[in-house]
């Protein structure tokens, strides 16, 4: 909550005080005003404006374009390096892993539609330092007709989709539905609020939907599905008691013989082995959703490594892993197969 309030703030900061909070921006007496404060020429009540600097002109602008786009918060398809720093962890035996990436951002910005019509108004280079800054700007009313236009283009589609949905007979295709409803209604939440903000009076364009009342519509959706937890393999024992409890937890049910789905489960490990007085082992837990007919709808797995200092405590440490698994994924892995992302 108090990340959030501060992502809002910062928001505020940039599109109301025209500050833009980049460690490009440098002080430089002698440069231009909007190098240091709100342009002269493209004043903070008619323009969204936005400053890069660098060591060439070009690199320049690409970034003043980036953070004019980040106002907006769109994302921005640049070409980039990426390098992998992965990290393990361990808790009670049982190994985790993060990784993180580190993106070196290049020149080729791409900005979405919704900056249509932004521009380089202007470019300065400190004689001192030798560094390249550019300012971009875009007319307030072109940023509002750009997201009115894309909150419009949102709600044809939730309003199509919504039709679709109520006409479902197939519960999952319903579930499918709803998700990429509320997945709509997001991108319109946050367009909305920058949208009020982009307006110096706080106009908005309110929705006609809820996003609340459209969870409780997947939820009644997902409780309404049947079915049926089946494990086809289990090296480490009670994967069916660990299954169960968290289709029960995902608010899944099974009341009939003949369920219309079927989610299925593996575990299969490696051999342990024992290295400086620990014992280790890997596993691996699958899970796939099939209909009435065996057709498979998706599948997914995920690696386990355990570790201990006695043999027998393995089995436990698995077991263990695999229930905080599935009790945390087993929901949105399903809403991944519904709607074809898994």
């Amino acid at each position: 909550m108090i990340d959030s309030l501060k992502n809002v703030l910062a928001l505020s900061c940039i599109l109301l005080m025209g500050c833009v909070p980049s460690s490009d921006l440098v002080s430089a007496d002698g440069g231009p005003d909007w190098v240091n404060g709100e342009p002269a020429n493209y004043p903070n009540a008619a323009y969204v404006y936005a400053t890069g600097a660098a060591s060439s002109p070009e690199l320049a602008k690409d970034r003043a374009l980036g953070n004019l786009a980040k106002i907006f918060e769109l994302r921005i398809r640049e070409s980039s390096t990426t390098t992998q720093d992965v990290q393990t962890s361990e808790s009670n035996g049982v190994e985790s892993v993060q990784s993180s990436a580190r993106i070196a951002s290049k020149v080729n910005v791409h900005t979405d539609k919704m900056i249509k019509g932004a521009r380089i108004a202007e470019q300065w280079q400190n004689p001192d330092e030798l560094t390249h800054f550019a300012l971009a700007v875009l007319d307030r009313a072109q940023a509002g007709n750009n997201i009115r236009g894309e909150i419009n283009r949102l709600d044809r589609e939730t309003a199509f989709i919504m039709a679709s949905a109520d006409t479902r007979q197939d519960p999952l295709q319903k579930v499918a539905d709803l998700q990429n409803a509320i997945n709509m209604q997001q991108q319109r939440d946050s367009l909305q609020k920058t949208l009020k903000i982009i307006d110096l009076q706080g106009r908005g364009k309110p929705s006609a939907w809820s996003l609340s009342a459209l969870a409780e519509q997947q939820d009644q959706a997902l409780r309404s599905l049947d079915i049926m937890g089946s494990v086809t393999a289990d090296s480490v024992g009670e994967l069916d008691k660990v299954l169960q409890a968290a289709m029960a937890n995902a608010g899944f049910t099974h009341s009939s013989t003949n369920p219309d789905y079927i989610l299925s489960a593996a575990v299969e490990t490696q051999d342990a082995v024992k290295k400086e007085g620990w014992y280790w082992q890997r596993g691996m837990l699958s899970v796939d959703l099939s209909d009435a007919k065996g057709t498979v709808l998706g599948n997914r797995s995920w690696p386990f490594k355990v570790s201990a200092t006695q043999r027998q405590q393995l089995n436990a440490r698995m077991q263990t892993a695999i229930d905080r698994t599935l009790k945390k994924e087993l929901k949105t892995t399903v809403l991944g197969f519904a709607t074809g992302d898994q």
